[in-house]
């Protein structure tokens, strides 16, 4: 019987390169990481059919809207924020599982920092958010 997956990662990166991460490139603070996938649709109907609308799928596309804790002095971080005020396309690399035979272990993904805000209160730590747009497919770890 199929097991459920666990709701964790071993490592994420962020890298302003399109090559393997290093130790340094680990994105620290992260508690949300969610990889939203969509699909564009247009309608496949022609005159004459029952009636019934149907559709096709078209681009792909995902989002990665992260949040987490700021780190002081965090060289990541900034390369988030550094992306977002460039409009550089950069590299977030998701690990869930390092002991996995490679083209299982995760994946690199393509992406431009579309928003980024910090937060403060009075009684907690400086947060982070991030919205992270998809700029091609993903590839396998």
């Amino acid at each position: 019987m199929p097991e459920p997956r666990e709701a964790f990662f071993d490592k994420l990166y962020i890298r302003a390169t399109d090559t393997a991460p290093v130790e340094a490139d680990a994105l620290d603070g992260v508690l949300e990481a969610p990889i939203n996938r969509a699909k564009d649709t247009v309608d496949a109907n022609y005159f004459g059919s029952d009636g019934w609308k149907r559709s096709k799928g078209t681009w792909k596309s995902f989002s990665i809207p992260l949040s987490g804790h700021v780190f002081k002095g965090s060289s990541p971080q900034q390369v988030l924020r550094d992306a977002f005020e460039s409009d550089a396309t950069v590299f977030f690399t998701l690990v869930e599982d390092e002991m996995a035979p490679v083209g299982t272990q995760g994946f690199r993904y393509p992406v431009k920092v579309t928003s980024y805000e910090e937060g403060r209160s009075a009684s907690d730590v400086v947060t982070f958010s991030a919205t992270l747009a998809g700029q091609g497919a993903p590839v396998a770890l």
